[in-house]
């Protein structure tokens, strides 16, 4: 996850931020029943969401005004297409790309050719060998990845920041989300399509144990009932996985560097969806391909889980809006393009 900063703009003055925060508070004068609250909280939040959607593409709209006007069109292309049928945003890994992804989950990184190899004597004894412990390998990845569903989509992720050095937005080329669909559960790992591509196994290792350890920790707080978490909470549980990542893949600082250089410059001429859309993408992808994927999910295995399940219901009424705000962010970023900026996109 790579931080946008913005340079330059106005923000809300304090002034302005008390004012608001009275008003609010009136509003919730004189309203005692529990359903009136929670309808006016929520109005409240889609209003802060737009405001925030439209701030951020502000900054989004600054480095697309530097990419081809062709390469433009395309992005807005793609913007369209998804906002007709929100689930065509994810498809499903080809069979070798998750062979792929489960040989290196289970330890089978490829440095590249080395000398040692070219200097091997018995060349059909060693290609034996090798194809014996890669199949170890793959059978490992796959038993961790087995109940879970690999997509991949052209689009970088977006959210509210959770580090102290980004301004409106954090971006990301992956995103680990479970899902309540049909009866069933599914855990779901979606991965940028152009970091598949150039990402090194390395990489691609130590994106997955992120993700895989930062679900684990999340599903921790929501079996103790910790449903909502400050920015700063979110900021160190992710520092705390991707410390542990680090730790279980032994990937170099280099490559390390690396891997932030690529998502820095995917994050400039890639689809950028915040990641309230991406969800309900996803969400939707599984409702349409459920016969298809229905291997992959598990009915509610305890009283926890069942109670998720009420809570999952609770996401997919707010689809509608995701869809509906994703349109609002789409308008003022073809609107903003297209017009003198005062905003720029710095990366730390």
């Amino acid at each position: 996850m790579r931080v946008a900063r913005k340079k330059e703009g106005k923000r809300e003055s304090r002034k302005e931020k008390v004012r608001r925060e009275e008003e609010e508070e009136s509003e919730m004068e004189g309203i005692e029943d529990l359903d009136g609250q929670e309808d006016l909280r929520r109005r409240q939040f889609e209003r802060e969401y737009l405001a925030w959607l439209k701030f951020s593409a502000r900054e989004i709209a600054e480095s697309l005004r530097r990419l081809s006007a062709e390469r433009r069109e395309e992005i807005f292309a793609f913007y369209e297409m998804v906002l007709r049928e929100p689930e065509k945003m994810h498809s499903p890994l080809s069979s070798d790309e998750r062979k792929r992804l489960e040989r290196i989950l289970g330890g089978g990184v490829r440095a590249g050719a080395g000398a040692g190899e070219n200097a091997a004597t018995n060349v059909e004894a060693e290609v034996a060998a090798e194809e014996a412990v890669e199949e170890r390998e793959s059978m490992r990845g796959a038993e961790r990845l087995r109940s879970i569903v690999l997509l991949k989509t052209p689009a970088v992720v977006f959210a509210h920041a959770i580090f102290p050095a980004s301004s409106f937005f954090d971006v990301g080329v992956a995103m680990h989300r479970r899902f309540f669909v049909g009866g069933r559960w599914f855990a779901v790992i979606s991965l940028n399509a152009s970091y598949l591509e150039i990402a090194s196994d390395a990489m691609l290792r130590y994106l997955l144990e992120h993700e895989l350890i930062q679900g684990e920790m999340y599903e921790e707080l929501a079996r103790m009932n910790v449903r909502h978490l400050s920015p700063e909470l979110k900021g160190a549980y992710h520092e705390a996985a991707r410390l542990e990542a680090i730790r279980r893949t032994r990937i170099s600082e280099e490559e390390v560097r690396s891997e932030e250089e690529i998502i820095r410059e995917l994050s400039l001429k890639e689809p950028l969806v915040p990641t309230g859309f991406a969800a309900s993408s996803i969400y939707l992808h599984l409702l349409r391909n459920y016969e298809a994927l229905r291997h992959f999910g598990w009915e509610s295995r305890d009283d926890m889980e069942r109670e998720w399940e009420r809570l999952s219901h609770e996401f997919a009424s707010w689809i509608e809006f995701s869809v509906h705000s994703f349109g609002v962010f789409v308008s003022e970023l073809k609107r903003l393009v297209r017009s003198a900026g005062e905003f720029s996109v710095e990366f730390v």
